[in-house]
């Protein structure tokens, strides 16, 4: 291969600079190097063997060369982000999206974590439309829902929104009438992923919808009309000390007793 020109049958591609591909690639390139130092040399110093000390010398120089020049071609693969390496994916590209350090719950591995960067800087080049934001949520969803917005909701009618939810939107997320396994981890990782694709001034909501689902209480499949309720009163008890009235009192301050009995006072309290 030419130099400086990346190997189209190459598999490794990491920092890591050891692994039996990575030698192989030194022991070709410094070959190449270390032919081109010994063409430099005059006549007289000139050896087929690698006995001399100056040959050794020169192997050393040709392997510590062929290193560099492996390195540079490897940061050559960066300047393209679709190209660049996992390792240095975040640091190039993740700290121009993310804010704060700001990043989903990810349990990837190498290629997945690749995968979700690129995707999402996609995404982010598309700007901030309602497909934009689609596909942001599908990165976490692999089931159905829905990006409703809310002006073109009031302009149908809506009933629950007005003119001042215009410049909003709705996630609904249709479940199987239980909610997504970890929902908190995946509701933060959405509102992330949302926050770096919608407009600064949209707000949104995630909505999980339950179907209701009708199970025929007899082998007709008919509905059968029904009704049950439940009245429940919860008051504190009474526990005055004193609840025996006052009949009436006299000039001398005689006071006379009497038993309260019959009298509503539910309206005193």
């Amino acid at each position: 291969m030419a130099r400086f020109t990346v190997d189209p049958n190459r598999v490794n591609f990491s920092i890591q600079r050891k692994g039996k591909e990575y030698n192989l690639r030194v022991l070709q390139r410094s070959q190449a190097i270390f032919s081109t130092l010994l063409g430099l040399l005059p006549s007289n110093y000139r050896s087929t063997i690698n006995g001399p000390n100056y040959t050794q010398e020169l192997r050393a120089v040709a392997v510590e060369l062929a290193k560099i020049e492996l390195a540079l071609e490897d940061i050559n693969l960066d300047l393209d982000y679709q190209k660049t390496r996992s390792e240095f994916l975040f640091s190039i590209i993740g700290y121009l999206i993310f804010l704060n350090n700001r990043l989903p719950g990810l349990d990837y591995d190498d290629q997945e974590f690749r995968t979700f960067f690129l995707n999402l800087i996609r995404i982010y080049f598309q700007g901030s439309t309602p497909k934009s934001m689609g596909d942001a949520v599908g990165l976490f969803l692999d089931t159905e829902f829905q990006i409703l917005e809310n002006f073109i909701l009031v302009r149908n009618g809506s009933a629950n929104l007005d003119i001042s939810d215009q410049f909003g939107f709705q996630v609904g997320v249709v479940t199987d009438n239980q909610f997504p396994s970890e929902v908190f981890d995946l509701q933060s990782s959405l509102r992330i992923v949302l926050d770096i694709v919608r407009p600064a001034h949209v707000l949104f909501s995630i909505r999980f919808i339950f179907t209701d689902e009708f199970i025929p209480s007899d082998e007709t499949g008919k509905i059968i009309d029904s009704m049950r309720w439940e009245m429940a009163s919860y008051y504190y008890e009474d526990y005055r000390s004193y609840w025996a009235g006052l009949k009436d009192v006299d000039r001398l301050g005689k006071k006379t007793c009497k038993s309260v009995i019959g009298e509503d006072h539910s309206m005193d309290f």
